[in-house]
């Protein structure tokens, strides 16, 4: 598969790997409990993006992805809150990266949700 005219997979891509690279850093019980919850949603993010460019519906695909960013954003919250994180750093980048997903997914949503207005 080729992605490069997609930046949102790049994007979600890196979110994923950062995601499975600190939670290996957190302590056992955090990294069994939220710790899996972040890999599974990063990764469900990822799988979105990619039924929502093979798909003929996007808008409801992407209304999916909208929400998983949002859960995605209140868990690394969350995690923060519990001090989960071994650094300020690793809260901050995640929350970036996770960030700029969210954006590319909501303005991919907006475009979607747009364009087919237009074309009804």
């Amino acid at each position: 598969m080729n992605y490069d005219n997609l930046p949102i997979y790049k994007s979600s891509l890196d979110f994923c790997v950062y995601i499975e690279t600190i939670v290996k850093t957190f302590e056992k019980y955090n990294k069994y409990s939220i710790g899996e919850d972040l890999r599974v949603y990063s990764k469900d993010m990822l799988f979105l993006i990619h039924k929502a460019n093979r798909s003929r519906d996007k808008e409801q695909i992407l209304n999916l992805l909208v929400d998983k960013c949002e859960e995605c954003k209140m868990l690394i919250q969350l995690a923060k809150e519990l001090k989960i994180f071994k650094s300020f750093k690793q809260f901050e980048h995640s929350t970036k990266l996770c960030i700029n997903v969210c954006r590319q997914s909501q303005a991919w949503y907006n475009y979607t949700k747009q364009n087919a207005r237009v074309s009804k």
